[in-house]
C-alpha cells in the first residue's frame, strides 16, 4: 500500500480541472485537492463518498455545481485519482462517467460472488467464533437491520451484540466493492448506533485491492482477517480472535516517517471501538504518526547537522552555518553566531557518539579525552555524560591500558582528579548552561544522562 509521495496523485489529464470546497468556499485545482499523501487521499476519498451518499456533497465541480467524489485508477502498479460527478445530464463539458452506473457495473460484475462457497464459509467462521465469546450475544447471520425511518435497511453478513450494548455488524469482503457502498454502510451503522467491522479472507500488502485500501486507511491503518486458524484460536481462547494486520510508523535514518507492517492474533476485547468514525483498531496509527511527524522534522535536522559537522573542513562555511542557525531557530533552539563558541563542546560530543575523534587530529578516543580534561574543562561534564550514553566505557578502558608497573591507566587517574574538582565546585569545570538546549536537541540521550549526573 506504500505510494510515492512528493507529487500529486492526480491522473495526468483529468476531465474535472477544479473543485469547490463548499465549507470554506475555496476553489482548488484537482492536483492541489488530491495532494501527494496516499493515506490522506484515502481518508479524503471516504469523506467525499460519505458526503455524497448523504446528499450533502463536500466538494462540487466548479463548472456545473454537481457533487463529486474520487475515483482511483491503477496504471503501471501505481494508483492515481480523479474526480467524478455524482451524476451527469450532458450539461457539463467535463464528462466523467460511462454509460453504466456504478450500481449497474457492480451488479453485472459481482452478482453471485456474495454467496460463493468461500463467502458462506467466512460467515460461518465469524459466527462460530462469536459463539465462543461470552462477551457477544444475539449472533445472527444474514438478518435485515432496519433503520429508524423504516425505509433504510442493511443486511450485514453477521451481526452480534457486544457486552449487551453495542451492535456490531461484521461484513465479509472477498471481492471489490464500490466506495459508495462502503460509505453507505458506514453512514448507516453510525446513524443507528452500531459498529461496522470489515473482515477479509486474505491480504497481500504489495497487491492490495482498492477495497482493502478504502477500508484499511479509514480504519486507522488496521485490517482484520478471519480463517480456519482464527476459528481454532477462538475456540481455544473462548473469545473472538482475528488476525490483525497494521502498519507502524517509524523514522528512518533521514528522519522520514516510514510504515512497517506488523501483525498478530488479537482478542476483540483488545480493540478500540470508535463508533463516530466507524473504526475498530488495535494500534492507534494516527496518534503515533502525529507524534512522530513532529519528531521526524527534528531528527532530520539533527542528522543533517551531525553529518555536516563531522565532514566539513575548518573553518566551516559561514553561509552554511547561518542557514543552520535559521533552521535551529525555527525549532526553538539557539545556535551561537560563531562556530568557535561551541566547537569544543560539539567536537567532544560527536567524538563520544562516533567512538572516534571528530574535529581532532588525534588517532584515538582516549587521546581526545585527555585533551578535553587538560584544555576544555568546561566540557568535561557533557563529555562524561556522552561516554555513558553511548556506552564507551569498555573502549576507553581498552585504550587506557596501564603502563608497566601501574595499577591504573592515565585516564583513570585523571577521572579521579577531575571528579574531585567537580565536587569542590571548581568554576573551571562548570559547563556553560546556555548551551544546554542545544545539547538536549542534538543529543537527547546525552541530555538525559547529564541531568542525572552527579560529580
Amino acid at each position: 500500500m506504500d505510494q510515492a509521495q512528493g507529487h500529486s496523485l492526480c491522473v495526468a489529464d483529468p476531465e474535472i480541472k477544479e473543485v469547490l470546497d463548499l465549507e470554506s468556499g475555496d476553489i482548488h485545482s484537482v492536483q492541489e485537492a488530491i495532494g501527494s499523501d496516499y493515506s490522506a487521499v484515502e481518508t479524503f476519498r471516504m469523506r467525499l463518498a460519505e458526503s455524497v451518499h448523504k446528499d450533502n456533497p463536500a466538494y462540487v465541480c466548479t463548472l456545473c455545481g454537481v457533487g463529486v467524489y474520487l475515483v482511483c485508477q491503477r496504471k503501471d502498479d501505481e494508483k492515481r485519482f480523479h474526480f467524478r460527478h455524482r451524476h451527469e445530464d450532458g450539461s457539463c463539458p467535463a464528462v466523467t462517467r460511462g454509460t453504466l452506473s456504478a450500481d449497474e457495473i457492480n451488479a453485472r460484475k459481482y452478482n453471485g460472488v456474495k454467496e460463493s462457497r468461500a463467502h458462506i464459509r467466512m460467515k460461518e467462521i465469524i459466527a462460530e467464533s462469536l459463539s465462543c465469546d461470552p462477551d457477544f450475544s444475539d449472533v445472527i447471520v444474514d438478518k435485515v437491520w432496519k433503520g429508524q425511518d423504516r425505509v433504510s435497511w442493511r443486511k450485514p453478513d453477521v451481526r452480534a451484540t457486544w457486552r449487551g450494548s453495542v451492535p456490531v455488524a461484521f461484513e465479509v469482503q472477498l471481492s471489490t466493492t464500490f466506495l459508495h457502498v462502503i460509505a453507505g454502510r458506514r453512514n448507516f451503522y453510525r446513524e443507528h448506533g452500531g459498529l461496522l467491522c470489515w473482515v477479509f479472507k486474505s491480504f497481500d500488502a504489495e497487491a492490495a485491492r482498492m477495497t482493502q485500501d478504502d477500508v484499511f486507511y479509514n480504519n486507522n491503518h488496521n485490517l482484520f482477517l478471519a480463517s480456519e486458524q482464527t476459528l481454532l484460536a477462538s475456540q481455544e481462547q473462548k473469545a473472538l480472535m482475528l488476525n490483525c494486520q497494521w502498519t507502524k510508523p517509524s523514522c528512518d535514518d533521514n528522519g522520514q516517517v516510514i510504515d512497517r507492517w506488523q501483525g498478530r492474533l488479537v482478542r476483540f476485547e483488545e480493540l478500540t471501538q470508535d463508533l463516530p468514525q466507524q473504526r475498530v483498531f488495535l494500534f492507534d496509527y494516527d496518534a503515533q504518526r502525529e507524534a512522530l511527524q513532529s519528531k521526524a522534522a527534528d531528527e532530520g535536522l539533527r542528522l543533517r547537522f551531525g553529518r555536516w559537522w563531522a565532514s566539513h573542513d575548518w573553518p566551516p562555511s559561514d553561509e552554511t552555518w547561518q542557514t543552520f542557525r535559521k533552521e535551529f531557530k525555527a525549532h526553538g533552539v539557539f545556535l551561537p553566531e560563531w562556530t568557535t563558541d561551541v566547537r569544543g563542546l560539539l567536537n567532544a560530543l560527536y567524538t563520544a557518539k562516533a567512538g572516534r575523534p571528530v574535529g581532532y587530529r588525534h588517532a584515538k578516543l582516549i587521546a581526545v579525552a585527555h585533551t578535553i580534561a587538560d584544555s576544555h574543562q568546561n566540557v568535561i561534564q557533557p563529555f562524561r555524560a556522552a561516554l555513558m550514553a553511548y556506552d564507551r566505557a569498555a573502549q576507553v578502558k581498552a585504550e587506557d591500558a596501564p603502563e608497566s608497573g601501574q595499577q591504573k591507566g592515565r585516564w583513570a587517574k585523571k577521572v579521579e582528579a577531575y571528579k574531585a574538582r567537580l565536587r569542590a565546585g571548581d568554576p573551571a569545570y562548570a559547563r556553560e548552561q546556555k548551551h544546554d538546549p542545544l545539547i538536549a536537541f542534538l543529543f537527547p540521550e546525552v541530555w538525559e544522562k547529564l541531568k542525572k549526573l552527579e560529580p
